[in-house]
């Protein structure tokens, strides 16, 4: 009897060790990848802590946060060297890196 409540313990204990799906913004992140101040390119749900590059011929792009989360923009690939951020609702110009809180 006591075996199995070790066996049971040790599996409860065990899946608190496993990994978590990554938590996500809700909404959508909307930019102008031409330049024109149009919104026709978006991320939606972004993945928090993931870095995020922007395709489009004019950077820096026009955009729109419409998520939950904070946008942060970066100079540099990787999201390294941040520039500013986008709060939730928050409209400006952006760097082609982006990572959401």
């Amino acid at each position: 009897m006591k075996l199995r409540t070790l066996a049971v313990a040790a599996t409860a204990g065990a899946a608190t060790l496993l990994p978590t799906s990554a938590v996500a913004a809700t909404g959508g992140f909307y930019w102008s990848p031409d330049g024109s101040g149009v919104q026709s390119a978006s991320i939606a749900n972004p993945v928090s802590g993931r870095c995020y590059v922007l395709r489009g011929s004019r950077p820096p792009f026009y955009a729109v946060n419409v998520t939950n989360s904070t946008a942060h923009y970066y100079r540099s690939a990787g999201c390294s060297d941040e520039v500013g951020s986008l709060t939730p609702n928050m409209t400006g110009n952006v760097t082609p890196y982006v990572k959401f809180d």
